[in-house]
């Protein structure tokens, strides 16, 4: 999986991470950090949900929800 939740120090709040950047992952211009367990894990099923539908040379398709963008891969 790209995005994964991740729990962070001192283990009161999560994050969704992006394994492929090597840095926490954003949602409309917020860095998703400071999270709850629940938003954590929404976030990141929706993000590996839309991650899997890529197609190269064309942008995801966005669902009325507003899911994460996934960023266009290197060398794409």
């Amino acid at each position: 999986m790209r995005f994964v939740a991740v729990q962070e120090p001192p283990h009161h709040s999560w994050a969704v991470f992006d394994t492929v950047r090597d840095e926490p992952a954003a949602y409309a211009g917020r860095v998703l950090i400071g999270l709850t367990s629940h938003e954590a894990r929404c976030f990141t099923a929706a993000a590996n949900d839309d991650a899997g539908k890529w197609r190269a040379n064309k942008p995801l398709r966005r669902r009325a929800a507003g899911l994460i963008q996934v960023a266009r891969p290197v060398g794409a």
